[in-house]
């Protein structure tokens, strides 16, 4: 069975991770271990084994901390074998049944947590009752020990599943936006290309059947119409991958809006942003950095207001600003605009009367799919 992308799988590299990270921390708090050298008689002998034993401890905490599978428990029963084989030689075994405890606690679900905890209390009663030793020298620090850190390493893997499911989460709703956002990229590709796919086509036939006629003249005229189609269609898709590459119309109007404040102006931005098609935003982008480019080179003005209204039959965007211009000749900028929006029989007004205000009007049609059902 593959666990490689189990919640359980995850945790236990999680808690690799941060073992690795903080095993210095780990390492301070195992040297209560000795605290029983300071006042127990010097013995060679015992001091010895207590070292070996203490070695063990340390390789089996890398392997427990480094341990991917479901196995865990192995070198965790290890680990309180040896606190019971090193208990008779020193009560710092206790540390180690704390360890042990600790990672009981941070490995395995609540119920077994539960039944690996008591069967570590059973295991330092008997040994308490076994060696005799002073209770505050090994069962009450073994006891309220394992207590303790045991609920550290219960609330520790709490907390951590937590994080790991808001992780999962995170990822699903990035995935589920990218399914999104294909089919929305695969539903704009088919109303920009469908019709005029079509047209060509049809074109092309028309064009084709006339020059069988001998109407070289009336085939050069189709033919001419469908290079231009071709061309338009190109330019269009041109567009459309870079309103991709864009921000979205969202993120293009907090640019201008920002791009404006840092040019002095005050901005104010009303309404709601409208859900355009692919077209349709792309044109809309184009036309509003052109309008704002106008108004950072003409306007004498520092009030600027940028606000989007909807009707059932009409989009409305209004982009105005309290400089006095008394004309504005059309170069190819607002020209493009007025070209661009024609194409989706949508308008460009001006208005240059008490300020400069321009709006741009688009029928609803170019709304988008989700728009529209809104």
């Amino acid at each position: 069975m593959d666990t490689s992308n189990s919640p359980t799988h995850d945790l236990k590299l999680y808690h690799n991770i941060e073992f690795q990270r903080h095993k210095w921390i780990w390492w301070i708090f195992s040297l209560y271990y000795f605290i029983p050298v300071f006042y127990t008689p010097f013995d060679w002998f015992k001091h010895s084994i207590m070292m070996g034993a203490y070695v063990v401890f340390i390789v089996l905490c890398i392997i427990i901390s480094s341990i991917r599978t479901n196995r865990v428990w192995i070198p965790i029963a290890l680990l309180l074998l040896l606190a019971v084989i090193i208990t008779p030689v020193t009560p710092g075994s206790s540390t180690l049944l704390t360890y042990a405890s600790f990672f009981v606690g941070l490995y395995f679900p609540i119920r077994q947590f539960i039944l690996w905890s008591i069967a570590i209390g059973l295991i330092i009663l008997g040994l308490q009752l076994y060696h005799q030793y002073p209770i505050p020298y090994f069962a009450f620090p073994a006891l309220s020990g394992s207590i303790a850190v045991g609920f550290v390493g219960a609330i520790e893997q709490f907390r951590q599943r937590t994080r790991i499911k808001e992780h999962q989460s995170h990822l699903e709703i990035r995935q589920l936006a990218m399914i999104a956002e294909r089919e929305r990229i695969a539903r704009d590709l088919h109303d920009l290309l469908g019709h005029t796919l079509s047209s060509i086509a049809l074109k092309a036939e028309l064009a084709g059947k006339l020059l069988k006629q001998e109407k070289y003249a009336e085939g050069e005229q189709h033919l001419e119409e469908l290079n231009k189609i071709a061309r338009d269609t190109l330019s269009l898709v041109r567009q459309t991958v870079s309103g991709y590459k864009h921000r979205g119309l969202a993120g293009e109007v907090m640019a201008l809006c920002e791009q404006l404040r840092e040019n002095n102006f005050i901005v104010e931005l009303g309404g709601e942003l409208p859900q355009l098609n692919a077209r349709a935003e792309v044109a809309l982008i184009l036309a509003l950095k052109e309008l704002a480019t106008n108004v950072l080179r003409h306007s004498q003005g520092r009030q600027c207001t940028l606000n989007f209204a909807r009707t059932q039959e009409h989009v409305t965007v209004t982009l105005c600003d309290n400089g006095k211009i008394d004309s504005l000749a059309e170069g190819n900028g607002l020209s493009g605009i007025r070209e661009r929006l024609h194409a989706l029989a949508g308008t460009l007004t001006i208005d240059l009367q008490e300020r400069s205000c321009f709006t741009i009007t688009l029928p609803s049609e170019t709304l988008s799919h989700a728009d529209n059902k809104a």
